[in-house]
């Protein structure tokens, strides 16, 4: 059963169909580009969707529609046993909408996850520099995907991140122990992949999309820390640290960000403040 004959079977319109399966389109896509699995989608994966959407200037009367096509989506997903439970279930947009970042990791837990993941072949070793930009420069899979040799900048101590459609470029300093994880995987193992010349890192057979291989990358980091959910908890566990020691300009520097509001959403640290701010910005009803 198609999610549009699930849709007939519960006796809507013709335009509210079409409605929903494009909304659930939008969600599907955001999925995709952001490197998640729609089976571990939860109440969080729901509520950067919606901030993203309001990035995206969408009032919150069309938000609450598109909630209201996912809350039908999943419940279909529930019907053919691919999904249990409705992460949409009970979201109300009330008010502004700004996501809290939560379940982070900390510096040495961070640190903890490059040391221990291990390196028993080429793909792994390119999986392991790719992780070291993840937690020591808090890249964005698209970033990982525009880089090219060109831009590792490695008599300086440096990496050139390129301006992407969300983000600033920036020059960032690279972990002494990077210099040379970046040095061989460019001159000894990525020749070895037959990857595209051009790019620094691709998938599998020379994909340019990253997206499964951060997903194969996150289950194994999961074996090491339960609590790793994927490359954007990641940088914002980076961004979060960040902020500890640095200046907020400089953080919104480091980061890429645009505005220094999305900068300044990192600030609040304690849980009990994370949960306040939680309350506060995503009203529910």
């Amino acid at each position: 059963m198609t999610f549009e004959t699930y849709l007939v079977s519960e006796k809507l319109k013709v335009a509210t169909i079409s409605q929903h399966v494009r909304n659930a389109g939008y969600f599907t896509r955001w999925l995709e580009k952001e490197g998640l699995a729609l089976s571990q989608t939860t109440h969080r994966e729901i509520l950067d969707f919606i901030d993203r959407q309001r990035e995206e200037n969408r009032s919150i009367g069309h938000i609450n529609r598109i909630l209201l096509s996912l809350r039908y989506y999943f419940g279909y997903l529930n019907r053919e046993n691919t999904m249990d439970g409705n992460p949409a279930s009970g979201l109300k947009v009330r008010g502004a909408v700004r996501t809290v970042p939560t379940g982070l990791l900390e510096r040495e837990e961070l640190d903890s996850l490059h040391e221990k993941y291990t390196v028993t072949d080429d793909r792994t070793h390119r999986n392991k520099t790719m992780l070291g930009l993840l937690v020591y420069q808090g890249l964005t899979r698209e970033e990982l995907e525009t880089l090219r040799p060109e831009h590792l900048k490695l008599r300086e101590g440096k990496i050139h991140i390129p301006e992407t459609n969300r983000n600033n470029a920036r020059i960032l300093t690279l972990e002494p122990h990077q210099i040379l994880d970046l040095q061989e995987y460019a001159l000894v193992i990525k020749p070895k992949l037959g990857s595209d010349p051009q790019r620094l890192f691709t998938g599998r057979n020379g994909n340019p999309s990253l997206n499964n291989t951060l997903l194969h990358l996150c289950h194994a980091l999961r074996r090491i820390d339960p609590r790793v959910r994927n490359a954007t908890q990641l940088r914002q566990s980076v961004i979060t640290e960040w902020l500890k020691t640095r200046d907020l300009r400089q953080v919104q520097y480091m980061a890429g960000h645009r505005y220094v509001s999305s900068t300044e959403r990192y600030l609040t640290t304690s849980l009990e403040d994370l949960r306040e701010a939680l309350e506060k910005h995503h009203p529910l009803k």
